[in-house]
């Protein structure tokens, strides 16, 4: 079954008077993007009869489209009937009546209804008094409680579609005010649920349309960055906070977070309004003449013609103190903005000597390390965009918390140290005040003094490395303690001799089934055999470039048996040791003498 928009509307001629207004600044409520974007529809509509019906009639969405035909619209005479409307002012939104929209439709959608008659049997009329609004002589109401988006409420009411709807045209009336009173203010609801009627509820846009007369007339539009520059306001792009002063008069107004206004004027011939403010990155004035009607007055500008505006920063707030070192600097949106450029610095001057950290981000934020703790810095921000570069933001300043650690000093190993290859060498050294990582670093003292082994983030104050990947010689070493305010210095190095008396190399072929001990150190070894052997046994010993320094060959010998080797002839070094087995199959070990 095919589910479509089901409108209803009402029209009441009653008497009633406007209050006056008396405030400076003036204020039409805060209607949300989709609410301001109806009423987009709805005076582009009023102020153009016959683009309005081509519009409707040849939208592509497709479930527009499909409602058309369900309701079996006929889009010639649509478009024919359109052409008959007058044109109309535009509507100007009012506080009040934003508010009886609102409490209509959140109860149709909380109830499960459509209608004009509240739950609690309010009728339009009491509604309106509830929320303090009169209207002078005529008001209405639409009601679209089954819309699928905005602007498929607003093709369903404007069209009205529906057997009963296409006699009466209600909807179509009130918004085209073709054959009643002509309207001025207006308020709209619009929640949105996520459900509908395929789930047996209202929604997923529950829309309520309340229509009045004032005596008070206004310009009227929104301010917004045309984005995606199709000429007309899409959500998203309302700019917020802009202030709108006229030529003369007794109020301005400033833009609600969707970016519309309502300014109210009296008297005829024209007005200069000057927007400001809201993140405008110059003043934009405009001239429109009035006639004692409502008129339309947008102040469009996009990205590809607008600088960024300006960057108002937030946090940490300024002269802030206590601020760790590593800190988020945060700031508000700047209007047209596509990227920011942050700096940090020394002085709030920010010459190029005292800048100590910047960068670009697309968010408004950015993470940042101080480089000192116990330091006072300042910061600015600034937007960037195609168009060109914003100025720079009102700088900020913190002073960071925290201490830097305090030196620490080596204590093991020094000297002379013996280690087999399993085995680890330990260093140790001095815990840091307020250190919460060390950085260990051990060099060779002999050219090219290389770093053989590095460790930036020791958790402890010592910490273990194989003998093996340091291998034999003499080496220094040093360690430094750090913490989130920086590097503490380095302590003064320590050295040490390491000699590894065996050297077990995994890669080596032991592919025969003689296991070998670890050589004693000494000019007259022995090689110690831990399982029994029969048959020739033959011995070499080799350089670590391979040239062979020894070799020896022997009957086969029992498990626990010693081979002896002379090696009074080799000067001291590392050297490998192979015995191969009466297969030929060797089993090799290194050693130093």
């Amino acid at each position: 079954m095919k589910h479509f928009l089901i409108l209803c509307s009402l029209c009441i001629l009653v008497p009633a008077l406007v209050s006056a207004q008396m405030q400076q600044r003036y204020s039409h409520g805060d209607p949300t993007p989709e609410e301001q974007l109806m009423l987009e529809y709805i005076n582009r509509a009023r102020a153009n009869p016959t683009e309005e019906g081509i519009r409707l009639m040849d939208t592509q969405d497709p479930r527009v489209q499909g409602a058309y035909q369900y309701f079996k619209i006929d889009p010639v005479a649509t478009k024919k009937a359109f052409t008959t409307y007058p044109q109309r002012p535009p509507l100007a939104f009012h506080a009040l009546l934003i508010d009886a929209a609102r409490v209509h439709s959140r109860d149709m959608d909380q109830n499960n209804f459509q209608g004009h008659t509240s739950s609690n049997g309010d009728e339009l009329g009491t509604r309106y008094s509830k929320v303090g609004y009169s209207s002078m002589g005529m008001y209405g109401e639409n009601v679209a409680a089954y819309s699928e988006s905005v602007w498929h409420g607003h093709c369903g009411l404007n069209v009205d579609w529906g057997e009963e709807n296409q006699k009466e045209l209600g909807h179509r009336s009130n918004i085209m005010n073709f054959g009643n009173a002509v309207y001025t203010e207006i308020g709209i609801g619009i929640i949105y649920n996520g459900k509908g009627l395929s789930s047996g509820s209202v929604g997923p846009y529950v829309v309520t349309q309340d229509f009045g007369i004032g005596s008070t007339r206004y310009v009227v539009g929104v301010v917004y960055d045309d984005k995606n520059k199709n000429g007309f306001y899409d959500i998203g792009e309302g700019i917020p906070n802009v202030k709108l002063v006229p030529s003369r008069g007794s109020f301005y107004t400033v833009t609600s977070s969707s970016g519309g206004y309502a300014l109210p004027y009296s008297g005829g011939s024209s007005l200069t309004i000057v927007a400001s403010e809201g993140g405008l990155s110059a003043p934009i004035t405009k001239n429109i003449s009035v006639d004692g009607s409502n008129v339309k007055l947008d102040f469009t500008t996009s990205a590809s013609a607008q600088g960024p505006g300006a960057v108002v920063l937030s946090k940490p707030s300024n002269n802030a103190t206590g601020v760790a070192p590593t800190v988020t600097l945060e700031w508000g949106k700047s209007t047209f903005a596509e990227s920011y450029e942050w700096q940090l610095a020394t002085s709030n001057q920010f010459t190029q000597a005292s800048l100590v950290a910047s960068g670009t981000e697309t968010k408004q934020s950015a993470q940042i390390q101080a480089p000192q703790c116990n330091a006072r810095f300042f910061w600015r921000v600034r937007g960037m965009n195609t168009a060109g570069i914003g100025a720079w933001s009102t700088p900020f300043s913190f002073t960071t918390a925290g201490k830097m650690p305090t030196a620490t000093a080596a204590v093991s190993p020094k000297g002379n140290k013996l280690a087999d290859a399993a085995d680890a060498i330990t260093f140790t050294w001095n815990q840091s005040a307020e250190a919460t990582k060390y950085h260990l670093r051990v060099k060779q003292t002999t050219s090219p003094f290389s770093v053989v082994f590095e460790d930036t983030a020791v958790a402890s104050t010592s910490t273990n490395v194989k003998s093996s990947i340091l291998g034999n010689g003499t080496f220094a070493w040093e360690v430094r303690p750090k913490n989130a305010c920086g590097m503490g210095g380095w302590s003064t190095p320590a050295e040490f001799t390491l000699t590894v008396t065996s050297i077990h190399d995994e890669m080596l072929d032991n592919e025969s089934s003689i296991s070998l001990r670890p050589i004693p150190s000494g000019d007259k070894p022995v090689v110690d055999i831990k399982s029994s052997m029969e048959g020739r046994l033959l011995i070499r010993v080799r350089s670590t470039n391979g040239e062979l320094v020894y070799q020896h060959a022997t009957i086969g010998i029992s498990a626990g048996g010693e081979i002896p080797i002379d090696l009074t002839q080799l000067s001291q070094g590392i050297y490998m040791l192979e015995v191969l087995d009466s297969q030929g199959k060797p089993s090799r070990i290194m050693f130093v003498k």
